[in-house]
C-alpha cells in the first residue's frame, strides 16, 4: 500500500524523508511496481545525489534545476570520454535522474534528454557530429567572458586541457618548460594524478600560456580568495548563456592535432564516415595505400589519445569520429 505524500511544497516535495536519496526512493515506489527496477534506479539516483552534494551542496530536491541536470550530463560525458563509463551506462544514469525528478515534481520541467540535449555519446561511442568549437564561436565567447575565464578557455583550446587541469596549471612554470623543451608537463588536476606531456609547437599555444601567466595566482589560475569548487562553479555559470562548453574546446584540440599529425581532416571534421570510408578518403587524398592510410590514422589517434590524457585509442572516437 502506497503512502500519501505530505505537503508537496515541503522539503523534497513531501516525499516523506528529509534525505534526498530516500526521498528519491519513495518517489520510485510511487510509480514502479518491480522491486528490482526500483533498486536499480535508486542506485543510479544515489550516484546523482552524491555528485549533487559534492558539487553544489544541495540537499533538497526542490533546489534541483534543469542546469544541474545539464552539468551532471556533462560530467557523465567526460567520464565516457575517459573510458571510465560506457555510453549505455551514462544514458541509464541520466534516465534514472529524469524519471525520479518527473515523479517527484509531477512534470517534465527538470528533464534533460541524454543524447539530444545532454550531449551524451550514442551507444557506439563514435561521434556523428562535429562538437568542436569553431573559430567564430570561440572568438565571440572570449569577448563575453571575464578575462580569467577567457584565458582558461584558451588553455583548453590550444593545449587540450580539462577544466581542472587548466584551473590548476602553474602557467609560469609551464611557459618556462615550453620555451626550454618544446612541451609542458601536466599533472595537477589530472585523472588519477597521471603525468603526461603536451607538445607546444605553435604561436597560438605560446600566446595562451603567456596570457595565462598574467592571471596566475600563486601556483594556479584559481581566482584569489576562492576554493577550486567555488571557482569552477563561477566559471560554469559564465558559460551558461553562451553557445559553448569547456569540453568542446578539447574537441577542437583533438581535431586540430589529428590534422597536424596526419595531414588530413578527421571523420567528424570532414564528414567522412568512420572506418573504411575514411581510410579510403585518406588514401585517395594523400596518394598512399589503404594500409598506409590505416597505419597513419592509428598513429595519429594514439598520439592524440596520449596528449588528451587517456592512453586508449578507442576513446578518440568521441572526439574525432
Amino acid at each position: 500500500m502506497r503512502h500519501e505524500r505530505q505537503n508537496p511544497n515541503s522539503r523534497n516535495f513531501g516525499l516523506r524523508s528529509r534525505d534526498i536519496s530516500k526521498a528519491g526512493l519513495n518517489a520510485l515506489k510511487e510509480d514502479i511496481k518491480s522491486f528490482s527496477s526500483i533498486s536499480t534506479m535508486h542506485g543510479r539516483w544515489n550516484r546523482f545525489c552524491s555528485w549533487l552534494k559534492t558539487e553544489h551542496q544541495i540537499k533538497d530536491m526542490r533546489d534541483i534545476t534543469h542546469e544541474h541536470l545539464q552539468e551532471y550530463s556533462s560530467h557523465l560525458s567526460e567520464r565516457c570520454n575517459q573510458q571510465n563509463l560506457s555510453a549505455s551506462t551514462a544514458q541509464n544514469y541520466m534516465s534514472a535522474v529524469n524519471r525520479v525528478m518527473e515523479i517527484a515534481r509531477g512534470d517534465r520541467t527538470v528533464h534533460v534528454a541524454p543524447v539530444a540535449e545532454g550531449n551524451l555519446p550514442k551507444r557506439s561511442g563514435i561521434a556523428k557530429t562535429n562538437k568542436s568549437v569553431s573559430h567564430d564561436v570561440h572568438a565571440k565567447s572570449q569577448s563575453a567572458l571575464t578575462p580569467r575565464t577567457a584565458a582558461l578557455l584558451e588553455l583548453q583550446r590550444e593545449l587540450g586541457l580539462r577544466f581542472e587541469e587548466s584551473a590548476k596549471l602553474n602557467a609560469q612554470k609551464a611557459l618556462h618548460e615550453a620555451l626550454q623543451h618544446g612541451y609542458i608537463n601536466i599533472k595537477d588536476g589530472t585523472k588519477g594524478g597521471r603525468l603526461r606531456t603536451v607538445p607546444v609547437q605553435n604561436d597560438a599555444q605560446f600566446k595562451a600560456l603567456r596570457l595565462a601567466t598574467t592571471f596566475q595566482n600563486g601556483r594556479s589560475m584559481i581566482a584569489p580568495g576562492q576554493s577550486y569548487k567555488q571557482f569552477k562553479q563561477d566559471a560554469y555559470n559564465e558559460l551558461k548563456s553562451l553557445d559553448i562548453t569547456f569540453h568542446a574546446e578539447r574537441h577542437h584540440y583533438a581535431q586540430t592535432r589529428y590534422q597536424t599529425l596526419s595531414n588530413i581532416a578527421c571523420p567528424a571534421a570532414s564528414g567522412i564516415k568512420h572506418g573504411f570510408e575514411h581510410y579510403r578518403y585518406i588514401a585517395n587524398t594523400l596518394k598512399i595505400s589503404l594500409k598506409e592510410a590505416k597505419d597513419l590514422d592509428h598513429h595519429a589517434r594514439m598520439q592524440v589519445s596520449q596528449e588528451l590524457g587517456h592512453g586508449r585509442i578507442d576513446v578518440t572516437n568521441s572526439y574525432l569520429g
